[in-house]
């Protein structure tokens, strides 16, 4: 009975982990997606990006994605992608809008056949098109409307309903992309174009982000309670992935529009310490997967002035990442300090420290990595670049003194406002 009950756990937690994995590769694709919409004006170059990442995703070896012509009657390619496999079929020709392809333009839905060869579609291949196994086409849809496809063909298998879930996210972020590079061009360079590109990432993207998050704190909760301490540490390893995933996308939204000015620089007075406390409760998780301790030296009538929100942000980041790169049952020191009409404030670690090359690159956009964190914690550079243009933007700096081995010392320099005294 024992030996039953202990099979049964153990195909329940492999279960679970091929769930995760299956996850945190849907949710590095789409933000990888997401990231080339924010870096791109260009829908062509983002199509093919979109395009690419759901094609590796659902296992595509072939495809293309074309737009809706403007009389409405065939499709224009914007590209093809043939697997490598022969096509004597010209890509100047046109693309009417028949077969499985005008199921999808009229029902706005993911449609695939995996016996494509053999159905009643297979009439409308032009002369001189390559077998194809299987297809699935992605409508690309605007105010209900059906503007693009997204084209998948070939894969090794057969294409699964899942797969259709997958392919209609990714034709949403295409018709988000070309929506967006729509009003690009009619706008122009204006700022009102990147308002509305980034309105529509901020509330899209954040929003089921939130909800999964909920449901992985509520996850933990539930297996904190059971007997089977693996089920709990991977629900601690999923609920981990979508924050550190989270974070990115708050760092990578909260710098794009950093650079688009669309952040009001909003100084005032505020107590160091009672911000330091609520970053620690932010980072507590962290902390204690580590069974780390957080050792702060600031006295409570230490004060700054400066735009909270953004200090705040450097906080989390540089403390976060004094976590990630710290060993297990060590401490991290914040302190503060005024010297010379500058207010300072250290965040210093005794983990695996870094090179004077590394050190140099830290805070370069052009230059900016990451390496694996003590418990392979992964991350992407960005988190820093952030932080070195929010203090920037208070005319302060950020410096580091690091060894390999003994660890690293963060130090934020801000200039003293006279409402500090």
């Amino acid at each position: 009975m024992k030996n039953h009950e202990n099979k049964t756990e153990q195909l329940h937690i492999s279960e679970i982990t091929e769930k995760y994995e299956i996850k945190e590769k849907e949710i590095s694709a789409l933000l990888f997606a997401t990231e080339t919409i924010l870096k791109s004006e260009k829908f062509s170059v983002t199509a093919k990006h979109v395009f690419d990442s759901c094609a590796n995703l659902i296992g595509a070896k072939a495809g293309y994605v074309a737009l809706l012509s403007d009389d409405g009657a065939e499709n224009e390619l914007l590209f093809l992608e043939d697997g490598g496999m022969p096509c004597t079929v010209s890509l100047e020709l046109p693309m009417p809008i028949r077969g499985l392809r005008e199921t999808a333009y009229r029902t706005g839905k993911v449609v695939f056949d995996n016996d494509f060869m053999k159905s009643e579609w297979v009439k409308f291949m032009p002369k001189g098109h390559m077998d194809l196994k299987n297809v699935l086409f992605s409508p690309l849809n605007i105010d209900n409307k059906t503007v693009g496809i997204m084209g998948f063909a070939c894969k090794d298998g057969d294409f699964t309903e899942n797969d259709a879930i997958i392919a209609a996210a990714f034709g949403n972020y295409a018709a988000i992309a070309l929506q967006n590079s729509r009003i690009l061009e009619e706008l122009t360079a204006s700022n009102k174009s990147k308002d509305k590109l980034f309105s529509i990432i901020a509330h899209d993207l954040r929003t089921p982000f939130n909800s999964l998050i909920g449901f992985s704190d509520l996850l933990i909760e539930k297996t904190s309670q059971s007997t089977d301490k693996e089920l709990h540490q991977y629900s601690s390893i999923i609920n981990e992935s979508l924050n550190r995933t989270y974070n990115y996308l708050n760092n990578l939204l909260e710098w794009s529009m950093l650079q688009t000015n669309r952040i009001e620089f909003a100084p005032s007075s505020f107590g160091l310490l009672d911000l330091v406390h609520e970053v620690q409760e932010i980072l507590i998780a962290q902390v204690q997967n580590k069974k780390m301790e957080i050792n702060i030296a600031i006295q409570k009538e230490t004060k700054l002035f400066a735009d909270r929100n953004m200090i705040k942000i450097v906080l989390i980041n540089l403390i976060s990442n004094a976590i990630k790169y710290s060993n297990e049952n060590s401490r991290i020191t914040i302190s503060s300090n005024r010297i010379n009409n500058q207010d300072m404030i250290f965040i210093e670690d005794n983990g695996v420290g870094m090179s004077k090359d590394s050190c140099e690159k830290l805070f370069k956009v052009e230059e900016s990595f990451s390496t694996p964190g003590t418990n392979n914690e992964k991350g992407t550079g960005l988190g820093l670049v952030l932080c070195n243009d929010f203090v920037k933007k208070h005319n302060g700096q950020i410096e580091v003194e690091s060894k390999i081995g003994k660890g690293s010392v963060f130090r934020i320099i801000l200039p003293q406002n006279a409402e500090n005294e």
